[in-house]
């Protein structure tokens, strides 16, 4: 992001340690989950204990990211061609981040760049919030207005992060608040608020950068020393600005220097409503995965770890399963994995849905629901794994299968370059034989995507009950 630039400091934030969707524009829709079958009660799922979070919000950054794993981050938008940028990361399997506005307004935002309809961006003017979680990409919280948030005033921190993450919470279907704080721009006193905030609980960041090569600023002006090569007249007003080709080359090679972290682009450049930002991706993208890139979520750790019973007959259906017959599989073709085993009655599954929480969370989360109705025996799918064998899944949604290890600190995964597995970092921490919520009897693991975003998630099932962490 432009201007201010604090001293990075990666996050050890708490973990939970219990264990550790064709586009569309509206909402997921989670109001049907939520209504009853006969004889099907609907309940409130009980959770599993939990610690409780400390919500320190020190920066995060990708300097503990293994080799070669980067985080691809957009920021400002939406704009005229963020869809089309999301169609094309999308058609590469690149699950990228997105930080997103509200609106901008002339007497709020910090430099909003130029443009003809600069003040009719965001999601309030594009709202294509559901399209972008819909080709498999996360969003983040980077203020109502882009504003600047150190040394603000706690009202003005207060709203600009609770009025943009009550419009964001209906889309995340991987239930993880993740933020950024415009220009870098951040304080203790900005952490205070969002502490302090209930509406604010679990927001994750600010997420801060390892890499930026100044596109905003290079679709407005060029600074060269070799002006014929790498300007060109095409900035707004007739101005010289950077070659978008040029831009990416500066992106491809710092990356490759700096061989992994958190990547900052703009989707919203200065030259608002250009393409430049495309230009950009269609470049440094293919670039990177020729180098043995891999592309993930800013930060490498699965979501909260909690009970994914959606009622009462649900739980009693999965105490009566023989966990030797369980798989997690998609039964019912809607791209979610539910729930498989053969219990007391024979075969059948809890089908994967969604449904919102109360407010001010608004958030569709993930729950298994007994569907008496699905009852063939499943024959394809994986066996969950034994407890103590690797599990495998793709993790970040590019097509390979990645693999995760319960080691002393916690769950490691590895993400696949295709060729093979990289460096391991710690996605969930706590030691399995120590999990609470589990007080006894076996319990079996798997990867799979229970919440349709084309990642797979870590879930559990034993006597105790099924519980899952989201990928992010």
């Amino acid at each position: 992001m432009r201007g201010f630039r604090p001293e990075l400091v990666l996050s050890t934030a708490a973990v939970v340690a219990s264990l550790a969707g064709a586009a569309c524009s509206s909402p997921p829709d989670v109001a049907r989950a939520e209504v009853e079958t006969p004889g099907h009660p609907v309940a409130a799922p009980q959770l599993l204990p939990t610690p409780p979070v400390r919500h320190d919000h020190a920066q995060l950054d990708g300097r503990g990211f293994p080799d070669h794993v980067l985080a691809l981050t957009w920021d400002d938008g939406p704009d005229a061609n963020t869809l089309r940028l999301a169609d094309y990361l999308a058609s590469r399997r690149v699950a990228a981040t997105f930080f997103v506005v509200d609106e901008w307004a002339g007497d709020l935002s910090e430099e909003p760049g130029r443009g003809p309809h600069e003040f009719e961006t965001g999601y309030a003017y594009i709202p294509i919030l559901g399209d972008l979680v819909a080709l498999g990409h996360r969003l983040g919280n980077h203020t109502a207005n882009h504003v600047l948030l150190q040394g603000a005033k706690a009202a003005t921190v207060d709203f600009e992060l609770r009025e943009n993450q009550k419009h964001i919470d209906p889309y995340l279907t991987n239930e993880l608040r993740i933020f950024r704080s415009p220009g870098g721009a951040w304080d203790d006193d900005a952490g205070a608020v969002v502490d302090h905030d209930p509406a604010l609980e679990g927001l994750v960041g600010p997420v801060r950068w390892d890499v930026d090569r100044k596109d905003w600023e290079n679709s407005l002006y060029c600074r060269s020393d070799r002006p014929r090569q790498e300007c060109e007249p095409a900035a707004p007003e007739s101005k010289s600005r950077v070659r978008a080709s040029v831009t990416a080359d500066r992106y491809i090679e710092s990356v490759t220097r700096a061989g992994h972290g958190i990547v900052l682009f703009h989707d919203r450049v200065g030259d608002v409503g250009s393409d430049y930002a495309v230009r950009v991706a269609r470049q440094v993208v293919p670039a990177l995965e020729a180098r043995g890139f891999v592309f993930a979520a800013p930060v490498l750790r699965f979501g909260a770890w909690r009970s994914r019973a959606a009622d009462a007959l649900t739980e009693g259906w999965i105490a009566s399963l023989d966990l030797t017959t369980v798989r997690v599989t998609d039964a019912n073709g809607d791209g979610r994995a539910d729930l498989c085993g053969r219990g007391t009655g024979g075969w059948s599954c809890a089908r994967s849905i969604a449904r919102p929480e109360s407010e001010p969370d608004r958030r569709p989360i993930t729950l298994f629901e007994w569907d008496p109705m699905i009852a063939t025996p499943f024959t394809h799918g994986d066996l969950v794994a034994l407890p103590d064998a690797p599990l495998r899944g793709d993790l970040n949604g590019d097509g390979r299968v990645d693999e995760c290890t319960w080691r002393a600190a916690g769950l490691e995964c590895a993400l696949s370059s295709g060729t093979k597995l990289l460096g391991g970092s710690t996605w969930l921490e706590g030691r399995r034989a120590d999990l609470s919520g589990w007080p006894s009897g076996q319990v079996r693991f798997a990867l799979a995507d229970v919440n349709g975003d084309g990642r797979a998630d870590l879930c559990g099932v034993g006597e105790a009950g099924v519980a899952c962490a989201l990928a992010p």
